[in-house]
């Protein structure tokens, strides 16, 4: 083999140990699980969530670490399947039914009026380099006739990411995200069971 012909080859070589893996694709909450049957939905009480409000900047499929006061840096190993909105939508949605399951949690318009409406504005969700995920939330829960308010309240939750090796993996930020939107649920559902208990349908 000639010298040109060996020169030719080591680039090739390099960039095929160079290529790395495909970004790892997350979602938030856990898979359904498996379990067959039919559940009639007539007679329970409904609950409409509307679309969850996030700033611009965190509606993304980007897996955001916050840098500093105002720098943003996405994760070149993983990111969301869906919208982080629609992801919280969805992630939520499931704990709330699991928290209250004679209560029917849907997502957009429903064919009778619903029992309760809630709506959810997220201020922040990051993921800051001290390790902490912090979720600034407020949620308001309207009546039956989707004026009166029953309940506005605001929380923030703070969960921690393990480290591996002084990094912020994608797996540990995904589940710290996760358990604070499942904190979130919490609170949501306590003041949902205490409006419908106070209030009737």
């Amino acid at each position: 083999m000639s010298w040109l012909v060996r020169w030719a080859v080591v680039p090739l070589v390099l960039a095929g140990c160079s290529s790395s893996p495909p970004p790892r694709i997350y979602v938030l909450g856990a898979a359904a699980a498996p379990v067959a049957g039919v559940t009639s939905e007539a007679g329970r009480p409904t609950v409409e969530l509307k679309p969850v409000v996030l700033p611009d900047y965190l509606d993304t499929t980007d897996i955001l670490l916050r840098d500093g006061q105002n720098e943003l840096k996405s994760s070149p190993t993983g990111h969301w399947g869906e919208r982080l909105s629609v992801g919280v939508a969805r992630a939520l949605s499931e704990d709330l039914t699991k928290r209250m399951p004679g209560i029917l949690v849907v997502k957009g318009d429903t064919v009778q009026p619903p029992s309760r409406t809630l709506m959810l504005t997220i201020d922040a969700f990051d993921i800051r380099a001290d390790g902490h995920c912090v979720l600034a939330a407020r949620w308001t829960i309207l009546g039956e006739d989707n004026k009166s308010i029953l309940a506005s309240r605001q929380a923030t939750i703070i969960t921690d990411v393990p480290r591996s090796s002084g990094d912020l993996a994608d797996p540990a930020v995904v589940t710290a995200m996760a358990g604070a939107v499942e904190q979130l649920a919490g609170h949501i559902a306590a003041d949902l069971s205490r409006t419908i208990r106070d209030n009737g349908r």
